[in-house]
C-alpha cells in the first residue's frame, strides 16, 4: 500500500492504521483506515476487494470519483477524493479521503419534509443536471437498450401476458418520442444506507462503484425516494413492507407528493419531457429487479423486493396517474 501510494505522490509510512475485514462474503471489502499521526478521525480510507472477479466495481469507482472531480462536481467535504489506486497481487486497492460526518439515517428525522431527505434528492437532481447529455444516443437507441434488458428479464422472471405487454409498450413509448432523452452520471445505488451527512449538515453520497457515466435519468431519484419511504417505514414498524409502499406511494399520500415534486423538479432542471417520466418510472424497477435477481435463489425469484414494487406499480397503474400526468 505504501508502494501504491508513493507512486501517486502520497507518502503514508507515518500513518497509523485500523483494518476492518467483517463478514465472509467475497463482495465485502477490506477496509483499511488511515490515521495522521495522532489525529484522532482517519485521513484516508482504503478499500480492497477480496477476490480479483469483483475488481472492475472497485475500478469503476475509482474512475467515477476521478471523473466527477476533474468536472468539478461535489467537493472535498460531500465527495470522496481518489489520493491513489492500483492492484495488490491481482486485487484492487482504492485509497481515497475520508468524509467526516454520521449516517443519513441517524439523522434524519424521517418525516416526508425532512431537510435532509430534500438534501439528497436536490444533490441528485443537480448532479443529472450538470451532467445531462442530449446528443448521445437517440430515443430508438435507448429503447433498443432497455429492449435488451427486458429480453433478459423476461427470461428470469415470469411475467403474465398483460404485464408482460405492459412493460414492452413502454419501452416502446420511449423508442417513439421525438424529445431527446438526457444521459447523466448515475450514481446508481444511492440508498438511505450510502449518504452520509456532514458536521455542516450537508449530505455526501458514498459507494460509487455502481456508476454509471451516461446512466438514466429520474433513476437515481426514483431509487432514493424509495429507500428513504422503506426506510421510514422499517423505522416506525415492522409492517408489511409491500402494504407501506403502496400506502406510501399508490395512493395519494405526503409520500407520493414529495414523489411528485421530486419528479418535477428534476424534469425542470434536467429537461426530461413529461412523456417519458412513466417508462422511466417503470424502467426503472424493471432494471432494479433484474440487479436482484442475482442475489436472489430460483425458490424466491417471485418473492424479490423489485419485482413485487414492478408487479404492484402495473397493478394499480391508474394511483400513480398523478405522478404522469404533469
Amino acid at each position: 500500500m505504501r508502494q501504491i501510494a508513493s507512486a501517486a505522490g502520497v507518502s503514508i509510512d507515518q500513518h497509523r492504521w485500523g483494518l476492518s475485514a467483517r463478514g465472509e462474503y467475497r463482495s465485502r471489502k477490506v477496509l483499511f483506515f488511515l490515521f495522521n499521526r495522532a489525529a484522532e478521525t482517519p485521513e484516508y480510507i482504503v478499500k480492497m476487494t477480496r477476490d480479483s472477479m469483483l475488481n472492475p466495481r472497485l475500478e469503476n469507482e475509482g474512475r467515477a470519483l476521478e471523473w466527477l472531480a476533474e468536472h468539478g462536481i461535489g467537493d472535498r467535504e460531500t465527495l470522496p477524493q481518489v489520493v491513489f489506486q492500483g492492484h495488490h497481487h491481482d486485487l484492487a486497492i482504492v485509497g481515497e479521503t475520508m468524509i467526516d460526518g454520521v449516517p443519513f439515517e441517524q439523522r434524519s428525522g424521517g418525516a416526508v419534509d425532512c431537510p435532509l431527505a430534500g438534501a439528497a434528492a436536490a444533490w441528485l437532481t443537480e448532479l443529472g443536471a450538470a451532467t445531462a447529455d442530449t446528443s448521445a444516443v437517440s430515443p430508438l437507441q435507448v429503447a433498443e437498450a432497455l429492449g435488451r434488458l427486458f429480453e433478459r428479464f423476461a427470461q428470469i422472471y415470469t411475467l403474465t401476458p398483460v404485464r408482460y405487454d405492459f412493460l414492452a409498450g413502454q419501452i416502446a413509448a420511449i423508442g417513439r418520442s421525438r424529445s431527446r432523452i438526457p444521459l447523466v452520471f448515475q450514481h446508481g445505488d444511492p440508498g438511505t444506507w450510502n449518504i452520509w451527512v456532514t458536521p455542516s449538515e450537508r449530505v455526501a453520497f458514498l459507494d460509487w462503484e455502481a456508476a454509471e457515466p451516461q446512466g438514466m435519468p429520474l433513476w437515481d431519484l426514483f431509487y432514493f425516494v424509495r429507500t428513504y419511504g422503506a426506510w421510514v417505514m422499517r423505522a416506525g414498524s415492522s409492517g408489511d413492507i409491500m402494504k407501506g409502499f403502496a400506502g406510501q406511494f399508490l395512493s395519494a399520500s405526503p409520500f407520493q407528493r414529495l414523489l411528485i415534486a421530486a419528479t418535477e423538479h428534476y424534469q425542470a432542471r434536467v429537461g426530461v419531457a413529461p412523456e417519458l417520466v412513466e417508462p422511466l418510472f417503470y424502467s426503472c424497477w424493471m432494471h432494479r429487479a433484474l440487479k436482484e435477481s442475482t442475489r436472489l435463489t430460483a425458490g424466491n425469484l417471485e418473492r424479490g423486493h423489485y419485482f413485487s414494487v414492478l408487479n404492484a406499480c402495473i397493478e394499480q397503474r391508474e394511483s400513480l396517474a398523478p405522478l404522469f400526468s404533469r
